[in-house]
């Protein structure tokens, strides 16, 4: 019985929605993941165990999946960013997950449903290496019909958090 109780508390959890008070504090957290929970829960209007606790459940419930370091691509020698569209055959999709996730140049892999198959969000340092990853590496892959590249000039919005409109 206590694991059937678990079970439904679990998916009840699972089901709840950020609140005003859960997206403040991960607004806080955003800003700056080093945030202490004395200053977070202050923004929050809440008490230290209750803005602790609230951490807690977002991350069990999968909210807050982690933290990271926000990094100047430019500064760290990547100075060209690119969006590739990869079209091809779906039956090659798996093999094709492995491979890509062990290339560092990328940074986000979609697979999506249109005219492209995969997007992927790559850094690299110089349009030789963009070049290279696309016409030695990524053309290459097992099922790849055809590439398109998008190269970003300019990054205007960059959100850690995204919350849909009210």
């Amino acid at each position: 019985m206590a694991d059937e109780e678990r079970e439904r508390t679990r998916r009840s959890r699972a089901a709840r929605l950020p609140d005003a008070t859960d997206e403040t504090i991960i607004s806080a957290l955003a800003r700056d993941a080093r945030t202490g929970i004395t200053e977070v829960a202050a923004m929050a209007n809440v008490s230290r165990a209750t803005a602790y606790n609230r951490i807690k459940r977002l991350t069990d419930d999968g909210v807050i999946r982690g933290y990271s370091v926000v990094t100047d691509h430019s500064k760290m020698g990547l100075g060209v960013t690119a969006l590739i569209l990869i079209s091809g055959s779906q039956p090659d999709w798996r093999a094709n997950r492995e491979i890509l996730s062990s290339y560092p140049e990328i940074e986000y892999c979609w697979y999506v449903v249109g005219s492209a198959d995969i997007v992927l969000l790559v850094r690299v340092a110089d349009t030789n290496r963009l070049r290279d990853l696309i016409l030695t590496r990524l053309q290459a892959l097992p099922g790849v019909t055809a590439t398109q590249t998008l190269t970003v000039i300019d990054e205007v919005v960059h959100r850690p958090v995204v919350r849909p409109r009210e």
